[in-house]
């Protein structure tokens, strides 16, 4: 991974890792359920997030040397590899 991806993957999940130690003083503390599921919808949509960052750091990357290889199994492998990608990140 290369940056600026690189960084703002690791901001995003630093961020991340104290949101849910945060979570963990919320339950242990018995603080209101609603509240809680708040803060865990959001770590949520923060990991869902960083996703489409490793993504286009993939594809700014990787890509270029598979796509433009001589090789068709590695072409071949390369666009399994991101419709295996797709299929999971819509479930």
């Amino acid at each position: 991974m290369i940056d600026p991806f690189k960084t703002k993957a690791i901001n995003r999940l630093k961020r991340t890792k104290g949101q849910i130690e945060a979570i963990i003083k919320m339950i242990e503390k018995d603080e209101y359920c609603v509240n809680v599921l708040t803060q865990v919808l959001a770590v949520q949509g923060s990991v869902k997030n960083l996703a489409p960052l490793i993504l286009e750091s993939h594809l700014n990357t990787c890509s270029i040397n598979h796509l433009t290889s001589k090789d068709p199994e590695q072409k071949e492998k390369f666009i399994q590899e991101l419709v295996k990608a797709f299929q999971f990140s819509n479930r």
